[in-house]
């Protein structure tokens, strides 16, 4: 210690000097150190979400829930399965140990459900999804002059989109409003008399809302695209739809129906104070990213959307 304390008295240009430099350094590396909020020591998990609207839970549990169990069963590294059925909704949890990243997990996972098969028709298996990951929350905001339906449109169509546009964003997920639909009521009495059943009339909804390719036709040197456009732009669009054909003559969606504007069954609501029903979302970091500098890319984002060009006025 003494020859320490002598050799430090005997320099102090160059020890105070090694200390600057410390503390300059010390400084640098603050600013560019990556503080976790949320730190993750568990192992990855790849969570599986499969919807078949329709089914009870128990119907889920059977056809839809143990047949993607028994699918992930055997995987390597494989610590647990775990799953929740719900009306319409099945939810499998495959947990790994720490001898995969999750990028290898989720492409073992994603391996076996392309050799899944015998789910029910109809069921739609999404791809899997890392645990929530709450980072920035967007403030709820209900301007005067828009619906809850305006707003949950400009949340799903603008500014979820744009979010996923940040570095380090995986995904945003939305609470709150209403989502816009087009409601088909039959008028059951006519269609009977008509002839018609309510398959028929789903079936040339659908096939209503359709763009069909034809080929081209050849005119000398030239080839014109043929092409059968269908799809359904608005109210008058689908009123046209033609259901049938008696004695020449269509039947249209609207002689058998009425169509009108309307939401689709709520399933939730949030709120916020003194307002009982606003719309609101929640961006998701992905799993590994730094957090600094992804909550820095999401407030420059929201930076640049209150400045203007990106939302209606309000």
């Amino acid at each position: 210690m003494r020859q320490i304390v002598a050799f430090s008295l005997q320099r102090r240009p160059l020890v105070i000097l090694l200390f600057f430099t410390f503390i300059v350094v010390g400084l640098v590396a603050f600013t560019k150190l990556n503080i976790e909020a949320y730190p993750d020591p568990v192992p990855p998990q790849v969570v599986i979400i499969t919807q078949n609207p329709g089914q009870s839970a128990e119907e889920i549990e059977r056809y839809v829930s143990i047949p993607v169990e028994v699918a992930m069963a055997g995987l390597p590294n494989l610590a647990s399965v775990r799953s929740t059925s719900l009306f319409g909704l099945s939810d499998v949890r495959v947990q790994f140990n720490f001898n995969y990243t999750y990028d290898q997990a989720l492409q073992q996972v994603l391996n076996r459900l392309g050799q899944l098969q015998g789910l029910p028709e109809g069921a739609a298996a999404d791809q899997p999804a890392e645990p929530d990951r709450r980072d920035p929350a967007l403030p709820p905001h209900r301007p005067p002059g828009y619906s809850l339906a305006d707003l949950k449109t400009l949340q799903e169509w603008v500014l979820d989109r744009t979010f996923k546009r940040v570095p380090g964003v995986v995904d945003v997920t939305s609470f709150g409003g209403l989502t816009k639909s087009y409601n088909v009521v039959v008028n059951l009495p006519r269609m009977a008399a008509m002839g018609l059943a309510l398959p028929e009339v789903i079936k040339a909804v659908r096939a209503g809302n359709a763009t069909v390719g034809a080929g081209t036709i050849r005119i000398g040197p030239q080839a014109a695209v043929v092409q059968g456009i269908g799809l359904i732009r608005g109210m008058d669009d689908l009123r046209n739809v033609v259901i049938s054909a008696e004695g020449g003559v269509p039947v249209l969606l609207s002689d058998i129906a009425t169509i009108e504007i309307g939401n689709q069954p709520r399933l939730g609501i949030a709120g916020q104070e003194q307002d009982d029903d606003v719309v609101l979302a929640t961006v998701l970091m992905r799993r590994g990213e730094q957090t600094l500098p992804t909550i820095h890319g999401v407030q420059a984002e929201v930076a640049r959307i209150n400045a203007g060009g990106v939302l209606p006025p309000g």
